[in-house]
């Protein structure tokens, strides 16, 4: 998950780091150009090397989902129970029938059957249903936290973005296309600051609450990782306001604000695998794209 937001957020800011030099040799319009090249090169990797992996998944194999908080009460509908040796169990020599528990799985498709555009539907829902379903978990609490800890800190990017035009392409910088595109640079190390921290974290903190739950899982254990999200993103606002205002009055060097730029990224990188993770482990019960195409 760390890797996926690294490459959203890193590859944006990556990308200004080339483009003020595209602009500058051979003209702006290049950089669409060049975005229509690259989509055209990857659209034959994209059909040979990326099979489908939807498949219908049994609802049997659910466990946790089946669940109950009272392991002697009784078991909701389709839960899956063993059942005990002797004389009055199913199966052979007082073992449970297997395939009734753990369905048989599919055989595997062979590379050309896996290049199919069409290889049926994983759902019996209406397609309507599928189409609409994710605007209602904009009301969810949870889905409305993940949208407002990954959009608010993107929205100040983007902002942040607006003001180095103001600063650096004018006074009191008065830099050209090519010096401004290498600011970014900055952005870029702190979307790699928070992959790291963000990869490091995510798992170790998650096992380590587990242990002092007595070895029971919660999904809210991913929330740790909004400490360090609240402490890069705002010492980067707050830190980006003060010194940008600063530059104005040779009070701070540009690598100052250019450096909160980087906390700020950070932040928002870490943030966005935390609401990500959170979502995912706390609500496979709803799937996972429409979970995805809300948040994002």
């Amino acid at each position: 998950m760390a890797f996926t937001n690294l490459a959203v957020f890193g590859g944006a800011f990556f990308t200004p780091i080339l483009v003020g030099k595209i602009t500058h040799e051979i003209y702006w319009w290049w950089t669409f150009y060049l975005v229509a090249i690259f989509c055209a090169l990857c659209l034959p990797a994209i059909i040979f090397f990326c099979p489908e992996t939807a498949y219908r998944r049994d609802a049997s194999l659910n466990l946790d989902l089946l669940a109950t908080d009272n392991p002697t009460g009784p078991k909701p509908a389709g839960t899956p129970t063993q059942e005990a040796n002797g004389p009055g169990s199913n199966g052979v020599n007082g073992h449970a029938d297997a395939e009734k528990v753990h369905p048989p799985i599919p055989a595997k498709v062979s590379f050309v059957q896996s290049l199919a555009l069409f290889n049926g539907r994983k759902t019996d829902e209406s397609y309507w249903k599928l189409l609409l379903r994710p605007l209602p978990l904009f009301l969810q609490p949870a889905f409305l936290w993940a949208c407002l800890i990954q959009g608010l800190l993107i929205g100040w990017t983007v902002f942040i973005g607006v003001i180095m035009a103001q600063f650096f392409l004018s006074t009191p910088l008065w830099w050209d296309e090519v010096r401004t595109g290498y600011a970014y640079t900055a952005a870029f190390i702190g979307a790699l600051i928070g992959f790291v921290i963000a990869g490091l974290l995510s798992d170790w903190s998650a096992k380590f609450m587990t242990k002092l739950n007595g070895g029971i899982y919660e999904p809210e254990f991913r929330l740790i990782l909004v400490i360090p999200q609240m402490i890069f993103g705002c010492a980067g606002l707050f830190g980006w306001g003060i010194t940008i205002d600063g530059l104005r009055f040779s009070k701070y060097p540009y690598p100052v604000p250019l450096t909160f730029f980087a906390l700020e990224v950070a932040g928002m990188v870490i943030g966005a695998v935390a609401s990500s993770l959170y979502i995912v482990d706390a609500y496979r019960e709803l799937r996972r794209l429409e979970a995805f195409a809300a948040v994002c």
